[in-house]
């Protein structure tokens, strides 16, 4: 009995028990970018969604899952190519690619915030929310045209300028998350470095890449970027999910890059590689460090027997 008290004590405390993320009348809510969104191959770029697919779909599917199959309501705000920056602004098209986005112009923070307001005022609770953001802070530096020319400490330089920038951005997405929804579970989704697919020298044979990052490079910042989106989030509350492990050495088969020829620096998943990132997000039963995704029926069934 000591022992279960203790497990639904953390569990209370981590706030993301699968029966307050899966409960009926529920909605879960992705704020994210085109790794949110769900894009794969060059093809679905400019495909017209809903956002229910990739990592969001699966994780959606887990939750009804634990409600006796009682899926959750799904609203994926994510944005194709939405940084820490555009986040609160209306400056990126791509959303008229998300059917969610009906009302345009509207950021997705804007979104957020009407939706929050629309959901608990119909009587539904926000049961989650999942975060990916930060990336494209990093490659909109990474890929303007002439930076692999650059010297290191000035590729450093810029790379940090904007990693500071998304640690100011990212504490105020988290403060105003919190602000919204004091106790709903938000899991902050860390990033996979998809340049680790490609080789570290140039690849005469494919024009689409006339030359790549240097791996050591990319893998620096992206643990950086992730480092701070763990703190950040930590900082509010938000459990943080690392991807980066997962993907290490299969960035070949989990990422495009190498895949998807359509398309220069495709950085986006491959099915099995939204598997593994919600299989990060959606921890098998039993492990005791992520309790707090595996259920509280677990330590329901415990108490009973108790």
């Amino acid at each position: 009995m000591k022992m279960a008290s203790r497990l639904l004590a953390v569990l209370s405390v981590a706030g993301l028990s699968a029966a307050a993320m899966a409960q009926p009348n529920s909605t879960y809510i992705a704020l994210a970018d085109s790794v949110g969104f769900g894009i794969t191959t060059g093809a679905s770029y400019s495909q017209i969604s809903n956002g229910d697919r990739g990592y969001v779909s699966l994780v959606a599917d887990w939750f009804g899952s634990q409600n006796g199959g009682t899926r959750p309501g799904v609203l994926n705000l994510s944005v194709f190519g939405d940084s820490t920056g555009s986040f609160g602004t209306t400056t990126n098209p791509a959303r008229a690619l998300n059917t969610n986005y009906a009302a345009l112009p509207v950021s997705q923070s804007a979104r957020f915030a009407a939706a929050v307001a629309a959901e608990t005022g119909a009587g539904r609770t926000i049961s989650a929310v999942t975060v990916s953001l930060g990336a494209n802070d990093l490659l909109q530096v990474i890929q303007q045209p002439g930076f692999q020319l650059l010297p290191a400490p000035q590729q450093v330089a810029l790379v940090g300028a904007a990693l500071q920038t998304a640690q100011t951005n990212l504490v105020q997405i988290y403060a105003g998350l919190r602000a919204a929804l004091p106790t709903t579970p938000i899991i902050a989704v860390g990033y996979y470095d998809a340049f680790a697919a490609l080789p570290s020298q140039p690849d005469p044979t494919n024009p689409l890449a006339p030359f790549n990052p240097n791996p050591a490079f990319t893998a620096a910042a992206t643990v950086s970027l992730n480092q701070i989106i763990e703190g950040v989030a930590t900082a509010f509350g938000a459990r943080y999910v690392d991807v980066f492990s997962a993907f290490a050495g299969q960035e070949a088969v989990l990422t495009n890059m190498v895949l998807d020829q359509t398309t220069a620096f495709n950085v986006h998943p491959t099915p099995a590689g939204y598997q593994v990132i919600a299989g990060q997000i959606i921890p098998a039963p039993g492990v005791a460090a992520l309790l707090g995704l595996a259920g509280l029926v677990a330590v329901r069934r415990r108490r009973s027997a108790a």
